[in-house]
């Protein structure tokens, strides 16, 4: 794995506390890159899930996975994700990651967004199971998306656009006092797929 340029853009939070976030905009090299994004489209068994809204069924509007030990699970807006083991090539990532962010990861949520209209909505990673300070390590492949955050009070926003091969570590705090989302893009039609690594003790 390559590392370039490593950028650290910070994000205050109320009561004077300060996060950050640490951002790698060329965390893996552009061929390795490539390879991982064909790997990761091919070789995931995605899962298209679907939520209850007023009682309506709507898919997700995305594909994914959970990654993690056996017999184990992760569930949040009413739907469970049974981990699946992670393969030998995502373990590599998962350790890289690790290694780069001197943070421990033993879980990743996969997405994969197929083109503009699939999305993720304002929301915090913030469910009991990881923890009251969640780290969160979010790598990013394929076509360049925006991660825009909003804080819950001031509402203020920060956007950083992720590119291809890119690597972003949300730090202590962020999900407590800011939500985030990758909106819908129009006339996209280019995929990305996003592991984000966390740490859960059981």
């Amino acid at each position: 794995m390559d590392l370039f340029d490593q950028q650290i853009i910070p994000v205050p939070l109320e009561e004077g506390r300060k996060s950050h976030i640490v951002f790698w905009p060329n965390w893996l090299a552009g061929q390795l890159a490539d390879a991982l994004l064909a790997k990761a489209i091919a070789e995931t068994p995605w899962r298209q899930d679907v939520i209850s809204i007023a009682g309506t069924r709507i898919p997700v509007p995305r594909l994914q996975n959970w990654f993690g030990p056996l017999n184990t699970s992760y569930t949040y807006s009413g739907i469970r994700l049974a981990a699946i083991a992670f393969p030998d090539w995502m373990e590599t990532v998962r350790v890289a990651v690790e290694q780069s962010t001197s943070h421990k990861f033993n879980r990743a949520l996969v997405n994969y967004y197929r083109d503009g209209r699939d999305s993720v909505d304002w929301h915090a990673d913030d469910e009991v199971t990881l923890g009251p300070e969640p780290l969160i390590a979010s790598l990013s492949l394929g076509s360049e998306r925006d991660f825009q955050l909003r804080h819950n009070e001031t509402k203020k926003r920060v956007c950083i656009t992720l590119p291809h091969g890119s690597l972003l570590l949300m730090g202590p705090g962020i999900q407590q006092y800011w939500q985030h989302r990758i909106a819908k893009v129009n006339d996209l039609d280019k995929p990305r797929v996003n592991f984000t690594f966390r740490y859960m003790e059981s």
